[in-house]
């Protein structure tokens, strides 16, 4: 084998090994060259900052390399540059602290004292020579404010550690601008006071009728608001109504799995009856006896198909139309089931068809296997609704075995 043919067949191992080199003297050459302990000092940390540690290693020093670790204090200024510095801040500040205020001559919300600037590493303490007018946080503290103003000063005292510069900030405190609501308010304020001293004696204070052209009518402003009662009654009113729609829409669910669990019952008997040479009304006639027998002697309960089935027979004994009132019948129950039986029996009523047994028995086969299915289901859904109570039991075995646990433990 040629040497050529060697490099080709270890081709991607050698480029493999050439690239992991050329990405180690990468890695080595950037962090030697972006690392200050290879040009032989170290950076201190910005102007106000904590101080800097390094962990390093100085090789030569010893026979061995040694490793210390050492703490670098941040950059400060030298006293020009420090009281250089704060005149320059000193002169921003007046417009720094104003707030909501449009100049100090004008104060009439609290004052934003900065007590940090943290990128020049400069610190401020505030003190009020006007406590009773403002404080040495800047908030106004005077309660009765003339529209003269008070004159206030503040001294504040910028510092990096080591030097200080001091000074002063004048100010005037004046009464807080009002709006047309609160000078209304405050004169009928003043109105009623007036009507309180001018008798003492009466047991009644009469409280003005008219401000500015203006009918007064006063109520207590503690005084509930009962608007909420006829809110609560609507409230209510529609919590009724879907308590009532959700009780139909039970009521008819109900109903219509009564009627799916007894058809298969309802075919069977009309084929044993036929099947025994009965007509199909004195088969539907044996059938509503039986229940309602069943019914006065308590074996059963009230059936929706029977029910209708009696009501059919009572509408054929007060003259309706047999086929009339069985096709009313399958339209009351509203299912298709009992609406294609109720055309069976129509069908064998008009046309006299001989083989309606083998037909309800075919039925009757289709009836028991639907019967079979819909008690599947709701067995599945007893059981999905019995998932919260397991759960419910679950949650309290783990808080009677935990609880006792994290006792014991504290």
């Amino acid at each position: 084998m040629t040497a050529g043919k060697r490099i080709s067949k270890w081709k991607k191992q050698i480029l493999c090994i050439l690239g992991s080199l050329l990405a180690f003297a990468a890695a080595v050459y950037g962090e030697n060259v972006n690392n200050p302990l290879s040009k032989g000092y170290l950076e201190r940390g910005n102007y106000g900052e904590d101080s800097r540690y390094y962990d390093i290693v100085a090789d030569g020093a010893w026979e061995e390399p040694l490793a210390c670790t050492v703490e670098i204090a941040s950059i400060q200024y030298r006293e020009e540059e420090a009281l250089k510095v704060m005149e320059e801040l000193f002169a921003q500040i007046p417009q720094m602290i104003l707030g909501e205020n449009e100049s100090l001559n004008q104060v009439t919300t609290d004052l934003m004292l900065v007590t940090s600037f943290q990128d020049l590493g400069i610190r401020a303490v505030w003190q009020s020579k006007n406590p009773e007018a403002v404080d040495s946080y800047g908030r106004i503290t005077a309660e009765k404010i003339d529209s003269q103003g008070i004159s206030a000063v503040l001294s504040v005292a910028l510092t990096d550690g080591r030097y200080k510069r001091e000074g002063e900030i004048e100010l005037r405190v004046c009464p807080p601008l009002q709006s047309d609501r609160e000078r209304a308010a405050e004169d009928l304020q003043r109105l009623i006071e007036k009507a309180d001293q001018e008798d003492l004696a009466a047991r009644n204070v009469l409280l003005p009728q008219e401000y500015n052209g203006r009918k007064i009518r006063y109520q207590d402003a503690k005084t509930s608001d009962y608007r909420v009662i006829p809110v609560l009654g609507v409230v209510l009113a529609a919590l009724f109504y879907g308590q009532e729609k959700e009780k139909e829409e039970r009521k008819r669910r109900e109903r219509k799995q009564l009627l799916l669990l007894d058809y298969a019952d309802v075919v069977y008997q009309l084929m044993v009856y036929i099947g025994a040479g009965l007509t199909v009304r004195r088969a539907w006639e044996c059938m509503v006896h039986n229940y309602e027998r069943r019914r006065e002697n308590g074996l059963v309960q009230a059936r929706p198909a029977y029910e209708e089935m009696a009501l059919t027979l009572n509408q054929i004994q007060y003259g309706e139309p047999e086929g009339k009132a069985i096709d009313a019948f399958g339209k009351r129950c509203r299912l298709q089931p009992y609406r294609k039986l109720s055309s069976l029996l129509e069908q064998n009523r008009r046309t006299g068809t001989k083989n309606l047994t083998q037909l309800l028995e075919q039925e009757m086969t289709a009836a028991w296997e639907e019967q079979k299915h819909t008690a599947k289901r709701l067995g599945e859904e007893a059981g999905t609704r019995l998932l919260a109570p397991l759960f419910l039991m679950l949650i309290v075995v783990m808080v009677i075995i935990m609880v006792p646990a994290l006792m014991a433990v504290q």
